[in-house]
């Protein structure tokens, strides 16, 4: 199976959708379309091929046509199908990927900066099982009955939901074990609440009761870091706000965010933001 991977924002474009039933012995016509077709099956099952690909969508499982990809029903449905389906459309480019492990760190590409806002690689699965069913559902059907809605501000909510559909399946994607995400969020919390102190993982790994390796796994399993590169990342982006916000020096700066050595810590801030400390003061200022 693959991936659709795309970046955002922009978010992909809702077109439209609704709910459809196929009776016992219908299936699905063949065409190629133009656009992206969501289709999530509720009670039944839809024997779908795409190209040379064949998916049994049973109930509670999705699938996303491609564009300019030929797909047709090849078998009827067995049972009366009820499914829902959504037509987007992306104005910007999108891949086919082969599906693989995904995390945090692979979808989050760039945090917001003052002069540039966040942006996101999305992977979203083309074929799969809706999990929390009923969240989902309720988003789907938000969409579907606002296109019998005439406010004039039916399309603008529909987008919304849409979007919000769309994290939700790209955070079940995701499949973080509730074990790693507690770890990793307590491990998050003590970087932020000691990031100006020299640190050691051996406090750390005192602090949480885990064996460092553990805590370790569970932050790359979570959020594709080590426990070091997300303390650097965080002192980064306080080093950021500063930079900003105060006229203070490079080497106060440097030392309030726990880095003692400012020679060292316009390296790393140039490593991960691409520029020197100096620089992104100058672009900050001339907005």
């Amino acid at each position: 199976m693959r991936h659709i991977a795309f970046r955002c924002p922009p978010f992909p474009t809702f077109i439209k959708g609704g709910e459809a039933m196929f009776v016992q012995g219908k299936k699905h016509f063949k065409r190629t379309f133009s656009v992206f077709d969501l289709l999530y099956v509720k009670r039944g099952c839809l024997f779908m091929a795409e190209e040379d690909q064949l998916f049994e969508v049973k109930e509670g499982t999705y699938m996303i046509l491609i564009p300019q990809r030929e797909h047709y029903g090849y078998r009827p449905c067995v049972e009366d199908t009820l499914f829902v389906w959504l037509h987007f459309t992306m104005e910007q480019h999108y891949g086919i990927l082969p599906k693989g492990e995904i995390t945090w760190h692979d979808v989050m590409e760039r945090e917001a900066s003052y002069v540039e806002a966040a942006q996101y690689q999305f992977y979203l699965p083309q074929f799969g099982v809706m999990k929390h069913k009923e969240r989902m559902e309720q988003l789907l059907e938000q969409v579907v009955h606002l296109e019998h809605d005439g406010s004039p501000d039916r399309a603008l909510k529909q987008q919304i939901y849409f979007a919000e559909f769309l994290m939700q399946l790209q955070k079940q994607a995701l499949d973080i074990p509730t074990a790693s995400e507690k770890v990793c969020a307590e491990a998050v919390q003590y970087i932020h609440k000691h990031y100006r102190e020299p640190f050691e993982m051996k406090k750390l790994a005192r602090s949480l009761r885990f064996h460092p390796d553990y805590i370790t796994r569970c932050m790359q399993k979570t959020m594709g870091m080590s426990v070091m590169q997300y303390l650097h990342y965080y002192r980064i982006a306080q080093a950021k706000k500063q930079l900003a916000e105060t006229n203070d020096t490079i080497d106060s700066i440097a030392k309030r965010v726990g880095i003692e050595d400012a020679a060292y810590f316009s390296r790393l801030f140039k490593k991960v933001e691409g520029v020197t400390p100096t620089e992104y003061r100058r672009i900050v200022y001339r907005i």
